[in-house]
């Protein structure tokens, strides 16, 4: 297999939160792939709400276009609010794949009942719009808030409290089967999670990086048939 390039693109303006993303991602690189990212020059510093999501297209579709001329295979939008993912596939030829979308797809596969864990009241809304995009809302139970701001979500003890509490509740009272983490800064604690709870936990950067692959690669087979 040729090496498969894919570029990241977290679509808010880099901050010390990027960098911890843009390190969960490198721990999933395998051979015959190689990651990149990038961030915006101009946009949110972070997104919860529907206006955030639409500061960011601009620039974002800059970057998503930028990067295919310089030829990468495979774009990902860092966000599980996909901002910008219709609008990137009709400006642009590769593959463009958004962590939420991904997310959402995993638990259509699984076809079992499941909680979305955000950070604020505020992005409830946004997570119950993109699962009856995606054609999910009647397996969703809950979505629970952590009372957590994105620049918030690198207080490590104080994410993995939040996530306990709520994830448990998700489970117990709500009767979720799954639990998706629903914001990608949340992202690197779906395993720990998982043992806690004693139920599946969905990583959003993990299932965009793992669609984004199966995607590349029956593109590949499909060229060299």
């Amino acid at each position: 297999m040729s090496l498969l390039r894919i570029l990241i693109v977290d679509p808010i303006v880099k901050s010390e939160s990027t960098n911890g993303i843009d390190n969960i991602y490198s721990t999933l690189i395998v051979e015959g792939v190689s990651l990149d990212f990038e961030s915006l020059k101009q946009g949110p510093y972070f997104i919860e709400t529907e206006e955030n999501e639409k500061s960011a297209v601009p620039d974002l579709l800059r970057v998503i276009k930028e990067g295919e001329e310089r030829g990468y295979d495979g774009i990902i939008i860092n966000c599980f609010g996909n901002p910008g993912l219709e609008e990137a596939r009709k400006l642009v030829k590769v593959p463009v794949i958004g962590a939420g979308e991904a997310s959402f797809l995993k638990v259509k596969e699984m076809e079992r009942r499941f909680s979305v864990l955000t950070t604020v009241e505020d992005a409830v809304r946004r997570v119950k719009r993109n699962a009856r995009k995606f054609d999910v809302e009647s397996l969703l139970v809950s979505v629970r808030p952590l009372g957590m701001h994105v620049l918030e979500l690198s207080q490590k003890k104080r994410l993995r409290k939040a996530l306990i509490v709520e994830g448990g509740k998700a489970v117990q009272e709500d009767h979720a089967e799954i639990v998706v983490l629903g914001c990608t800064g949340m992202a690197g604690n779906a395993e720990w999670l998982s043992k806690k709870l004693g139920v599946p936990v969905i990583d959003p950067a993990k299932a965009a990086f793992g669609m984004t692959i199966k995607k590349l690669t029956q593109l590949l087979n499909a060229r060299t048939k």
